[in-house]
């Protein structure tokens, strides 16, 4: 009998130890497989990855060869601005991009610049343009004023302190349930106006269409070449007396080639009602160096996007920023 329980109590243990290693090896194959996975999933990545920067590559290659073609002039005709539906097939994925121009909007960071105290309106241009735009955006969902918001701008981008009119400066953020402070700089984004008194979610679909960021630069340059019908409204919120139906009649107007001149714009802008030209001749342009590339990679099952932002000026094209994933 002792010898037949010792016998029993072997076969348990072995058939334990044989169960034991059978755990062990389900779950260490198990994790080899995630293991596999993640590699898989890192190379793929990375080859998406480097598929966006040979886009960016061409890209520049497109704006380099636009600028030496027409130095002078920035139109949509040229080939920085042809751009298909389907996207350019690449081995085991797809590749798309869309090149837009960043003086075809209102670029937010012009509204730093001290306002012109001397003018009747004690602003400059950049912010009465996006006072105007607020007031004149249908169905704008707000919950402050545009005066308000408008103002909450320049106290965003200003480097002091006190508040501007009805604008809002840290004691309005820091009182908050999750306080912050304002940055009292330049916008590196657009998606940092979402921080901004008054600029929920509702009113940044609204506004986006009209509005960019240049990093580091508060130059306020439209290209009328550039602006598509949709963005009407930017050229009557600048130009006196120019309804958003004459400022589309004016992008109507525009020969395909562009406009060849200031001027040529201009004289469209006086036969649509537009007034006083001359003071706003210097926030337009027929030429552009501020371009944004967003760009979108396909690898098996994997997806990887990209948004550059490129300064083009003398021949050559510098990066400016990258944002990896989303839009900016």
């Amino acid at each position: 009998m002792g010898l037949r329980s010792s016998r029993g109590a072997a076969l348990v243990i072995v058939l334990f130890i044989v169960a034991l290693a059978a755990i062990l090896a389900v779950e260490m194959s198990a994790n080899l497989m995630v293991q596999v996975q993640k590699s898989t999933n890192l190379q793929g990545h990375q080859q998406a990855k480097w598929y966006a920067y040979g886009a960016e590559e061409l890209a520049i290659k497109a704006l380099i060869k636009s600028k030496r073609d027409d130095p002078d002039k920035t139109t949509l005709d040229q080939i920085w601005a042809q751009q298909g539906d389907i996207p350019y097939p690449v081995d085991n994925g797809t590749l798309s991009g869309k090149i837009t121009d960043l003086q075809a909007c209102l670029n937010l960071n012009a509204i730093a610049v001290e306002p012109d105290l001397n003018s009747a309106s004690k602003t400059n241009p950049a912010h009465k343009a996006l006072f105007a735009l607020l007031e004149n955006i249908e169905d704008l969902p707000a919950q402050e004023s545009e005066e308000t918001m408008a103002d909450s701008v320049f106290d965003w981008l200003d480097e002091n302190s006190i508040t501007y009119r009805s604008g809002a400066e840290e004691g309005e953020y820091l009182s908050r349930q999750f306080p912050y402070m304002t940055a009292n700089s330049l916008f590196a984004s657009t998606s940092e106006l979402r921080l901004v008194k008054g600029f929920n979610p509702l009113v940044m679909e609204k506004v986006l269409p009209y509005v960019c960021v240049i990093p580091g630069s508060t130059l306020l340059s439209i290209n009328v070449n550039t602006l598509a019908a949709e963005q009407a409204l930017i050229l009557s919120t600048l130009i006196d007396e120019l309804s958003v139906s004459g400022a589309e009649a004016v992008i109507a107007a525009r020969p395909d080639a562009g406009f060849e001149s200031k001027a040529a714009f201009f004289e469209q802008v006086q036969q649509q009602g537009g007034q006083n030209v001359k003071a706003v001749e210097k926030l337009f342009s027929i030429n552009s160096e501020y371009f944004k590339l967003q760009t979108q990679a396909n690898f098996v099952d994997l997806r990887f996007s990209m948004t550059t932002l490129l300064h083009a000026k003398d021949g050559d094209v510098t990066i400016l920023a990258r944002k990896f994933g989303g839009v900016q």
